[in-house]
């Protein structure tokens, strides 16, 4: 009778070891066969939200006249965040006395943006700036081009730009 009994736990364990392997591998099969989520950076809509963020929004960050005041700063600081809203309003700050003083106008123009990471929530976006800056006080114009990282965030459904880095 030991035998039989030894026999019958056998044959229930791999009845159960086959029904086990049988379920995993159908599981494995369907998830295999779900397609993979589309990722965010994969979404053309997605990056030209972000790039058309940018550009809007870099040109008047960047750009100044003598008659630039307080309260055009503090409208401009609200697309900031963090650390950049604050080195922002203190950079502002000092080229606006200068502007003032002297007369200097800086224009800046987004050349060309890409997007070098986009996640649901961060993104980094590549800019490529051409800045003119002209003094009336002392009648000089001059041009430049650069690139500059900026570091978008989204929040509340809304991005802002929390870090400005010149290349």
């Amino acid at each position: 009778m030991r035998r039989g009994t030894g026999w019958w736990v056998m044959v229930a364990v791999l009845a159960v070891g086959a029904v086990a392997a049988l379920g995993l591998g159908l599981w494995q099969m369907s998830e295999k066969n779900r397609p993979a989520p589309v990722l965010v950076a994969d979404q053309a809509a997605a990056r030209d939200e972000v790039t058309r963020f940018v550009s809007d929004n870099l040109e008047k960050l960047l750009s100044y006249t003598p008659r630039t005041d307080d309260t055009d700063i503090a409208d401009l600081a609200s697309v900031l965040s963090g650390k950049a809203a604050d080195t922002y309003r203190d950079d502002m700050r000092t080229k606006l006395s200068v502007a003032r003083t002297n007369g200097v106008t800086q224009t800046s123009t987004i050349r060309q943006t890409a997007v070098e990471s986009l996640t649901d929530d961060t993104a980094a976006v590549l800019a490529f700036v051409d800045q003119t800056v002209a003094s009336t006080g002392n009648q000089t114009r001059s041009q430049s081009g650069y690139a500059m990282r900026v570091g978008l965030r989204k929040s509340g459904g809304a991005w802002t730009i929390e870090a400005l880095e010149p290349l």
